[in-house]
């Protein structure tokens, strides 16, 4: 079958035009379900931890649907949000239970959910007291 515009056949099937557009494929209650096996599969083990791993490599999702799916359904966007912060406290937990390597787990929290390592800066001045006894005379 030739595709591209003008070139599809009407044996073929339709092209799409303004007034034929397909179904909607990411209905609410499909990105709803999504999020919700998302969830589930991080509450599953203790090393279901990054949901990218869940959404990219196991169920083959494109990133850019994540971010669509997400800007169009507020529902869908508030268990990516639940999804990001049980993936930080795992690894908070697994971090500090030293069942992760520290360093990488530091680097995730840092880049992924914008930790920063606390500085704090002591500042101390001097103060000196003024020279007396000094005169400055014109000449």
């Amino acid at each position: 079958m030739p595709g591209g515009k003008g070139k599809i056949k009407p044996e073929d099937g339709k092209q799409f035009s303004t007034d034929y557009q397909p179904d909607e494929k990411w209905t609410e209650d499909i990105a709803l379900q999504l999020g919700r096996d998302l969830i589930d599969w991080q509450k599953e083990k203790d090393g279901n931890i990054f949901f990218e791993d869940f959404l990219i490599i196991q169920k083959d999702l494109y990133p850019q649907l994540i971010s669509y799916l997400s800007e169009k359904f507020t529902s869908f966007s508030k268990l990516i949000e639940r999804a990001r912060k049980i993936q930080e406290i795992k690894l908070k937990r697994l971090g500090t239970a030293d069942v992760l390597n520290a360093t990488m787990t530091k680097f995730v929290l840092t880049n992924d959910h914008g930790w920063k390592d606390k500085t704090e800066n002591e500042q101390r001045v001097k103060i000196v007291e003024p020279i007396t006894g000094i005169t400055v005379s014109k000449k």
